[in-house]
């Protein structure tokens, strides 16, 4: 898991279920996208929740979600668009 401390102290990271959140004091959420699938082109696709832009259509799933944490990953293409949000 990569995280980024920002320089008043908060902590930015993309969350799973592996960390345990709750142990960085309190914390807000947002979500960055939303993984669903297409039942008429029979595909995964990778969604901006800022946006609503289809960002990657996936033959998996597990494609999906790799893409998707890559992407929104601090050094990732995405990271910038969930700071430039305010989440910093």
């Amino acid at each position: 898991m990569k995280i980024l401390i920002t320089k008043d102290g908060g902590i930015q990271m993309l969350h799973d279920d592996i960390a345990g959140i709750e142990d960085f004091g309190q914390v807000e959420v947002s979500r960055a996208s939303h993984v669903e699938y297409d039942n008429d082109k029979q595909q995964w696709y990778v969604q901006s929740a800022a946006s609503l832009k289809i960002l990657k259509w996936c033959q998996t799933r597990k494609e999906a979600l790799d893409w998707e944490r890559d992407f929104y990953s601090p050094g990732g293409e995405g990271w910038s668009e969930l700071t430039d949000r305010g989440i910093q």
